[in-house]
């Protein structure tokens, strides 16, 4: 029980279990519909950024505020990664029947990881999964990108 290394699930970043309540969680006695995800590119290198954007609508009867969280998963890496990656959010206000437009960054700064053998943080080329959601475990929309080394 003195192993503490963090790539055996003992962080929310490798956890593989179902946690109780999941990172993001929140009640609210409105409800929120999630649509028309986009992004202003369809990939994204090291230096640069793109824009992501998604339409969300209160469909409740009540004003509620939504937090909308940007997770960023990656496919098929060649080291171990973190299952999913919180890498933006913001928070709206909406009255009932109300959309909004939100635009989060996703810069390929952010998508870096440390490489022991280099001694220095890179971006790996591939797939990346973008999501989308209310919280970690509450993921609405999902859309992938490819990342590219220049």
């Amino acid at each position: 029980m003195m192993d503490y290394d963090i790539r055996k699930g003992r962080t929310y970043l490798y956890f593989k279990g179902q946690p109780l309540y999941p990172f993001g969680f929140g009640l609210s006695y409105a409800t929120f519909e999630y649509s028309n995800l986009r992004t202003s590119a369809d990939s994204v290198n090291a230096a640069g950024e793109i824009l992501v954007s998604v339409d969300v609508r209160n469909t409740g009867a009540r004003s509620g505020d939504e937090v909308v969280q940007m997770y960023v998963k990656r496919l098929n890496s060649a080291v171990e990664r973190p299952i999913k990656e919180l890498r933006g959010f913001e928070r709206i206000p909406l009255r009932p029947g109300e959309t909004r437009t939100v635009q989060l960054r996703l810069k390929g700064a952010d998508l870096t990881y440390w490489d022991s053998g280099k001694h220095s943080f890179v971006v790996e080329p591939g797939r990346l999964s973008i999501q989308l959601g209310a919280s970690s475990a509450d993921v609405r929309l999902e859309k992938a990108i490819e990342v590219t080394e220049k």
